[in-house]
């Protein structure tokens, strides 16, 4: 038997306009995993201890053996998928799970780019991915992301207080996507300038990181969040739910998925007390 394993991520900048081309800075999140464990068998037999179903799997595995040629009968088996990556909250589970899928048919022989089997795989839960999700979660590295590829391992000389909350609603990647679309087929030069001003947060973030820049960080963080509301994907439950981060002193907060749900990424000048039901500090993940 043979086991897979993988990290859940988190996105500090870029996120949606990187589609397109521009930079994006992400994460892995050590707390929680997916892991695929694998015995090869006569017939496939599977199960789930997570959200998602054995249906999905197979599909997934199927995908997996049309995308490279390889008969079904070649990966016959057992498999067993454990995972505590909470699905549609922004932290990767679809990510993890086609990293792991990639790796079983690399582990065989049966491919040689684990990444670009990966962001295919991710591409049935997504419509079209990025790849940042899937580079992110296979490096396990902080990485910037641009034009399809790392361009950088990111190594930041400061960490200030940073947390991740859980605005209490899930969010469907692609109900967002849908959204941006409109924006281009009904505004394409507000489109455009959204993708620059995400761009931009980006590069401060960047800046801030490996120049120990606490006010570049604040006002990167700041500015994702404005394209993410000019985009309209912060709806009152985000607002009130970031209006509460805000008023116990976080000096700036932002989604770190998709939008419309999921966590919210909050900045702070000394590190909080404890707040609310599920609440993540973002430890250094580089070492």
């Amino acid at each position: 038997m043979v086991t897979f394993s993988s990290h859940a991520k988190w996105i500090l900048s870029g996120e949606h306009a990187v589609v397109r081309g521009g930079k994006a800075i992400a994460f892995p999140l050590r707390c929680y995993a997916n892991s695929i464990a694998f015995e090869k068998g006569d017939n496939i037999s599977i199960t789930a201890n997570s959200e998602y179903s054995p249906k999905t799997i197979f599909s997934l595995v199927e995908k997996a053996c049309e995308f490279l040629d390889v008969p079904l009968k070649e990966i016959s088996g057992y498999i067993s998928l454990k995972s505590s990556i909470p699905m549609k909250v922004g932290l990767g589970s679809s990510a993890a799970i086609c990293v792991n899928i990639a790796n079983l048919f690399g582990y065989y022989g049966f491919c040689e780019d684990i990444l670009k089997l990966a962001r295919y795989l991710e591409d049935k839960f997504h419509q079209k991915s990025s790849g940042l999700d899937v580079a992110v979660v296979l490096s396990d590295k902080p990485i910037i992301f641009s034009e399809n590829k790392i361009i950088e391992f990111l190594k930041p000389s400061f960490w200030p207080p940073m947390i991740l909350t859980y605005s209490g609603k899930k969010s469907v990647t692609s109900d967002c996507v849908n959204i941006i679309k409109e924006t281009f087929r009904k505004n394409e030069k507000l489109a455009l300038e959204l993708d620059d001003q995400m761009n931009l947060s980006s590069n401060l973030c960047e800046d801030a990181l490996k120049n120990s820049n606490f006010h570049k960080l604040r006002d990167g963080i700041r500015l994702g969040n404005e394209v993410f509301q000019r985009w309209g994907l912060c709806d009152s439950f985000l607002f009130f739910h970031m209006k509460k981060l805000l008023a116990a002193g976080a000096v700036a907060v932002k989604p770190i998925g998709s939008g419309l749900g999921g966590y919210i990424l909050s900045l702070w000048e000394d590190s909080p007390e404890k707040y609310g039901d599920i609440y993540l500090t973002l430890e250094k993940a580089w070492s």
